[in-house]
């Protein structure tokens, strides 16, 4: 099903009608086709992402061909959006509402199936990094983390599966923040995850899982009056890229 191109205008706009938000559309087949899809992991992924709890999607609907990237700005001065207590974080919750809202307007307004995707990959997520990409929301910077214009690597991201072939946004062009940069992101890294030059996954799994068995109170108090404890994840890179400022 081809679907009018002035369509993905009205999607984009509808998403970023939503607070903090930027969204991007790409063709599924390119997304498919992106690097992160022809390398081979390197380190286990353990972490307390691991066990969030998200319906899996066992099998993409075939005439499901494009996908809304959707970027929730994640600023420094509102770390809870980061901290993970109750099963998720509060930015990730915040990204699953919106996904949900937008899977109605979708189907009921334009009469199209959207299918909002987990997180994970192997539970019938994308790569969501190389997908933004390709829907213009920025480029994957020396940190390994998507920069975008505005925000720098300050941003989180979700997708949704939309029936059709929608018009697709360009990648961004002439942004090359990392060139004139002093590679703070690869300086400040507590497990020096940059020694080699290039990004080691393994190092920077090793740091989160310190974070996640250090957990520290968040400020709140639960019904029994006990301190809820919250994972505050490392942003070491994010916060000291310089990008989007």
């Amino acid at each position: 099903m081809t679907v009018d191109p002035s369509l993905s205008e009205e999607i984009i706009a509808r998403a970023q009608s939503y607070p903090g938000i930027r969204a991007g559309i790409a063709r599924l087949k390119d997304v498919l086709k992106a690097p992160s899809y022809q390398v081979v992991p390197e380190g286990e992924w353990s972490t307390s992402l691991s066990v969030l709890q998200e319906s899996t999607v066992p099998e993409w609907p075939p005439e499901a061909r494009s996908v809304l990237v959707l970027g929730l700005h994640h600023p420094k001065n509102d770390p809870r959006l980061d901290w993970w207590d109750r099963g998720n974080t509060n930015g990730n919750r915040r990204l699953m509402e919106i996904s949900e809202s937008l899977k109605q307007w979708l189907r009921k307004e334009l009469h199209l199936g959207a299918y909002p995707l987990p997180y994970h990959v192997e539970w019938g997520g994308l790569f969501l990094k190389d997908a933004a990409v390709l829907a213009g929301l920025g480029i994957i910077g020396k940190s390994n983390l998507l920069l975008h214009p505005e925000w720098g690597p300050q941003i989180r991201l979700r997708s949704i599966l939309i029936e059709g072939d929608l018009q697709p946004n360009e990648p961004i062009e002439g942004f090359f923040p990392c060139e004139t940069c002093d590679v703070l992101c690869h300086k400040v890294c507590p497990q020096n995850a940059f020694s080699s030059g290039a990004y080691r996954r393994p190092s920077c799994i090793a740091q989160i899982d310190s974070n996640v068995a250090n957990k520290v109170p968040g400020g709140e108090i639960d019904e029994n009056g006990n301190s809820i404890l919250v994972i505050k994840y490392c942003r070491a890179c994010e916060l000291a890229c310089p990008a989007g400022k």
